[in-house]
């Protein structure tokens, strides 16, 4: 059977990215370049860093699907989970999957 071309479209997901981050500034632009293009948003959530790496992304990174989100207290890794997943939600997304700003997850 040959799917039309509405059929297609309509099959495809739209797919982001939450990444928590907190203390992970030396690696985590590296992380985000790893992200292949069948993902459509990547979501940064600043957990109060010290570092300041939410600043660190927004300077440097040129990835137009990049937004970060900045917390004005450290919420931990849950609090900054929940903050990516809502603000997916928000945009509509299809899937969302979370991967650590460290490098240590296979992306």
């Amino acid at each position: 059977m040959v799917k039309t071309e509405s059929e297609s479209v309509s099959l495809q997901k739209s797919i982001t990215v939450v990444i928590p981050s907190y203390r992970v500034k030396s690696h985590i632009l590296g992380v985000i370049e790893s992200i292949g293009p069948e993902v459509q948003k990547i979501i940064v959530v600043d957990d109060a860093c010290p570092e300041m790496s939410g600043d660190h992304v927004s300077a440097i990174s040129k990835d137009p699907r990049v937004e970060v989100i900045f917390h004005t207290s450290n919420l931990g890794v849950g609090g900054a989970v929940k903050t990516g997943y809502k603000r997916a939600l928000e945009i509509g997304s299809d899937i969302i999957v979370k991967i650590d700003g460290d490098g240590q997850m296979d992306t």
